[in-house]
C-alpha cells in the first residue's frame, strides 16, 4: 500500500505542476512577489547598497593632477604677465645653452597705429648671454605699412662644430665661441590682407674665439682654415635684401589650419677682408590640416637654405647653414651638420589630450650639401619620435620631444614651438639663433 500511495502522490504532483507554473507567471506579471523571488530581489538590492557604500571615486592620475594644478594656479600667467610690463622670459637662447631666463620689459602703446617695444636680457646655466631689443610698428598707414627693428648682442661660449659636409663624424666634436652684435631694420607694405612685401638691411659685428668646453677641443685646434673658412680671421658684414611672406594661418600661436610661406634673398658683403662676399636664399613652407573639430592636426614644413659665393670668395663656416637639434633634425646633436646649403622636411601628427596638453608623433628628414645642384630628396638624414606640447590660453608654453636616429636618442625640453617664427627680413637670416 505504501508503494501505491507514494506513486499516487507523485502522480498528483506531476498533474498539478503545470497549474503551479501558470500561477507563478500570473503573479509575476501582476507584480506580486513569488515564492523565492522576494528573497533574491532583496539580496541583489543589499549587494548594491554594500557596493555603493564601499566604492571609491576614480582617482585622477598624477600627471593630470599636476597639469590641472598648473593650469588652475595660473602659474604661467604669474610668470609671464609681469608687473607694469616687466616679466620673466623663460628659454629663448640657442640650443645647447642650458636653462635660460632673464628679465624682459614690454611696452605697448597706441602711437602711430599701435606699436610694441621689447627689451630684455638672458643668462643660461652655461653662462651664455643675450641682450635684445625690438621695436615693431605693424599698422602704419591704416595697416598697409609696417616697420620692424631688431638689435641683439650675444656671447655664446660653446657652439659645437663637427666638421664640414654631410659626412662629418660625431666623434670629431669641437666647440668655438661666438660673439656677435646684430642690428637690422625692415620696412614693408601689405598690398593685400595676407601678403607682406618688404626689404631690410642690417649690420653684423662678428668675433670667433676658442671654445671653453673642458670635454671637447677648441675648433681652431682641430680644423684648419682651408677646411673651415673664417676660423683664423673674422670680418663684419653689411647685409640687405627683399623678402615676401604670405600668411593665412587661422591662429598665429597654435595654428590648426592654413599656411605660412616665406621667401628671403640676402646679400652679405664682407666689410674688412674682402674674402666672404656671398648671397643667401631662405625659403620655407608651413602647412596645417585640422580635422575632428581641430582636435587633430597634421603639421608639415619644408625649408631650404641656399648660398652662392662670388669667384674667389667663400662662405665662412659660422655663416653656413646648420642642421641638427631641437628645431629641425631632433634625433641628432645640436649643430650636427654644417655646409653651404641645407634642405629640411618635418611632419607631425598632433592630437588634443587635456585642456593644457597636446601630444604628437613626428618624423624629420634633412641634409646639408656643398652645391646647390644637390637640392633633392636623396641621402636625407632621418629621425622620428613623440612629443608633448603644453599650452596656456591658446599659446605654446613648453614642449618635450623624444627623438631617435642612427646616432641615438635625444630628449628636448624647450620653451618654444618646433616651427619657430623668427622676424622676417635680414634678422631671420642669421644661421645661429
Amino acid at each position: 500500500m505504501k508503494k501505491n500511495r507514494y506513486r499516487l502522490s507523485g502522480e498528483r504532483s506531476c498533474r498539478f505542476f503545470p497549474y503551479f507554473r501558470v500561477a507563478m507567471t500570473f503573479m509575476s506579471i501582476c507584480g506580486l512577489p513569488c515564492m523565492g523571488q522576494e528573497t533574491r530581489t532583496e539580496e541583489i538590492e543589499q549587494q548594491q547598497k554594500n557596493k555603493a557604500a564601499t566604492a571609491k571615486p576614480d582617482e585622477t592620475g598624477k600627471v593630470e593632477k599636476a597639469l590641472t594644478w598648473f593650469e588652475d594656479g595660473h602659474t604661467v600667467e604669474r610668470l609671464t604677465a609681469g608687473y607694469h610690463g616687466l616679466n620673466v622670459r623663460l628659454g629663448g637662447l640657442v640650443q645647447g645653452s642650458g636653462f635660460a631666463l632673464g628679465p624682459e620689459y614690454r611696452l605697448r602703446t597706441k602711437y602711430l597705429g599701435g606699436n610694441t617695444l621689447v627689451a630684455g636680457a638672458q643668462l643660461s646655466t652655461k653662462l651664455y648671454q643675450k641682450y635684445y631689443t625690438r621695436w615693431a610698428m605693424p599698422n602704419l598707414a591704416g595697416g598697409h605699412i609696417f616697420f620692424d627693428f631688431n638689435g641683439a648682442p650675444r656671447n655664446y661660449s660653446q657652439i659645437d662644430y663637427f666638421g664640414p659636409g654631410p659626412h662629418s663624424s660625431k666623434n670629431n666634436r669641437t666647440d668655438y665661441r661666438l660673439e656677435d652684435t646684430t642690428v637690422d631694420a625692415s620696412l614693408g607694405v601689405k598690398p593685400v590682407k595676407k601678403l607682406n612685401l618688404g626689404g631690410s638691411a642690417g649690420y653684423v659685428w662678428m668675433n670667433i674665439g676658442p671654445g671653453t668646453s673642458d670635454e671637447f677641443p677648441s675648433t681652431d685646434k682641430i680644423f684648419p682654415p682651408n677646411i673651415t673658412p673664417g676660423i683664423d680671421s673674422q670680418t663684419n658684414f653689411l647685409r640687405y635684401g627683399p623678402y615676401a611672406r604670405f600668411d593665412y594661418l587661422d591662429n598665429p600661436e597654435t595654428p590648426a589650419n592654413g599656411g605660412l610661406y616665406t621667401f628671403e634673398y640676402t646679400w652679405y658683403q664682407d666689410q674688412k677682408l674682402n674674402l666672404h662676399n656671398f648671397r643667401r636664399i631662405d625659403a620655407e613652407i608651413q602647412q596645417y590640416f585640422g580635422f575632428f573639430a581641430d582636435t587633430r592636426v597634421i603639421a608639415l614644413r619644408a625649408k631650404a637654405t641656399l648660398t652662392d659665393a662670388d669667384r674667389g670668395q667663400t662662405v665662412p663656416f659660422y655663416m653656413q647653414s646648420i642642421l641638427g637639434g631641437s628645431e629641425d633634425l631632433r634625433g641628432f646633436l645640436p649643430f650636427r651638420f654644417y655646409d653651404n646649403n641645407s634642405f629640411l622636411l618635418n611632419a607631425e601628427y598632433r592630437w588634443h589630450v587635456l585642456s593644457v596638453m597636446d601630444m604628437a608623433v613626428f618624423a624629420d628628414g634633412g641634409k646639408v650639401f656643398p652645391r646647390r645642384g644637390e637640392l633633392n630628396f636623396s641621402h636625407l638624414e632621418g629621425d622620428g619620435g613623440i612629443g608633448f606640447r603644453f599650452n596656456y590660453q591658446g599659446r605654446p608654453f613648453m614642449r618635450i620631444d623624444i627623438a631617435g636616429s642612427r646616432e641615438g636618442f635625444r630628449f628636448w625640453f624647450k620653451f618654444n614651438d618646433i616651427f619657430v617664427r623668427h622676424p622676417v627680413g635680414t634678422a631671420s637670416a642669421q644661421p645661429i639663433f
